[in-house]
């Protein structure tokens, strides 16, 4: 199953409380799109986790050969984000 949040984290790349650069967030984009890649979320990677970010799969991950596959094979678990400190 490939992982992906049900909603957007506060500090997501996409939003204006990203937690890198603008110039960063565009070259992690590039890369992901370059490379048929999927954006694995910062707040999953604290948990040791490979969540995929919820904005990312709902504006590029058609773009992700891993998100086509997964969808094709009804492989997409939509997962709640984590509570508490990490």
């Amino acid at each position: 199953m490939l992982k992906v949040y049900r909603e957007c984290c506060s500090n997501c790349l996409f939003s204006k409380d990203r937690i890198v650069s603008k110039e960063r967030m565009k070259e992690i984009i590039s890369d992901c799109l370059q490379n048929q890649r999927h954006f694995i979320c910062h707040t999953a990677t604290m948990n040791e986790e490979k969540v995929v970010c919820k904005t990312f799969y709902d504006k590029l991950g058609h773009k992700s050969q891993m998100v086509r596959i997964a969808e094709r094979l009804n492989a997409i678990e939509f997962v709640e984000q984590p509570t508490g400190e990490w």
